[in-house]
């Protein structure tokens, strides 16, 4: 399954793992079903997924997967993607009409329950529901405040932001589907902003999400240049507002991991500690200055902050930007 979780964290922009399903969480499954397929579960966009895999090359009719999906989403109560290896182009039409889920590794991925329906290298821009993904948020934040990119092809895009070639490629096709920008060229590709970067923020504003993917609790300030400050101490760096005794920070999800592996942090209960850890869905550092993140995330991460003092420094925040 390495090559479907290198292939998924390739086109969606996120890491993507797999872990198998226990035996103990199959009960309720035909013979013939556990027999057939093995069992490996993931989270797409916060949804619980099966993955079910074949143990051998017979081949399986679209109404049979479709069939065995059923039985399988029954016993899970949750979608069910069938890997699959090269198809003909006739028989994943079927297994399209049959709204059956399937992934073919470096090739395609229709999930239809999570509206993702990515076609085989023609590159067609999905059709970006609700929030952007996180790298394409990332690349319109990094033109706004680091550096006009519309020179840059993809390829220097993707190395300047850290993603891979083709993460950044699916990404400026997101941004391009939401008439937030233009791909211009054919083979040495560039991403061209026809507005200026504020009416770029306002526009985008709706399709932006919190950066903030979980919140830990540590017993002392993370050492470590891949941590930056966040939250409250940040909003206190860039505005009047009083920081408080608590310090916040930022870092990305791998960073998080190494640094845990490394022992460098430690992770304890909430009720225990002034300190906060928020996991970011991009890496902070790619668009902080000076230890501190970044005013756009910064401010999506804090504006529902209900307390009016709150409020206006993210107001006063905004205004340092323009």
């Amino acid at each position: 399954m390495k090559a479907v979780e290198h292939y998924l964290s390739e086109i969606l922009g996120f890491r993507v793992r797999f872990k198998s399903v226990p035996l103990k969480e199959q009960v309720g499954l035909p013979i013939f079903i556990k027999q057939m397929y093995a069992f490996y579960k993931t989270k797409l966009f916060e949804r619980a997924i099966i993955f079910l895999k074949k143990r051998n090359d017979e081949g399986v009719t679209a109404d049979q997967l479709r069939k065995h999906g059923e039985i399988v989403e029954k016993v899970f109560t949750r979608p069910v993607v069938f890997v699959l290896p090269h198809i003909e182009s006739f028989t994943r039409k079927r297994i399209i009409q049959k709204q059956v889920a399937f992934v073919v590794p470096n090739k395609q991925l229709f999930i239809p329950q999570l509206m993702i329906d990515l076609r085989e290298f023609r590159q067609s821009a999905p059709k970006q529901q609700g929030k952007l993904l996180p790298a394409a948020q990332c690349l319109i934040f990094y033109h706004i405040l680091k550096e006009d990119l519309q020179p840059f092809n993809l390829k220097t895009i993707a190395e300047k932001l850290g993603y891979t070639q083709m993460t950044i490629t699916r990404a400026a096709q997101v941004i391009e589907y939401n008439n937030l920008a233009l791909i211009k060229g054919k083979k040495d590709k560039r991403i061209v902003f026809e507005q200026d970067k504020k009416i770029l923020w306002q526009k985008a504003l709706p399709l932006l999400q919190d950066p903030v993917k979980k919140v830990y609790f540590l017993e002392h300030p993370p050492q470590s240049e891949s941590v930056f400050q966040a939250s409250f101490t940040a909003l206190a760096h860039y505005t009047n507002l009083a920081e408080g005794g608590k310090k916040y920070f930022a870092i990305s999800q791998n960073d998080f991991k190494m640094l845990k592996k490394k022992k460098q942090i430690q992770v304890i209960p909430a009720s225990e500690t002034e300190v906060h850890l928020e996991i970011w869905k991009y890496a902070p550092g790619v668009l902080a200055s000076d230890g501190i993140v970044d005013p756009l995330s910064l401010y999506l991460s804090m504006k529902d902050q209900e307390d009016e003092r709150v409020q206006k420094a993210l107001e006063a925040l905004l205004e340092q930007v323009w």
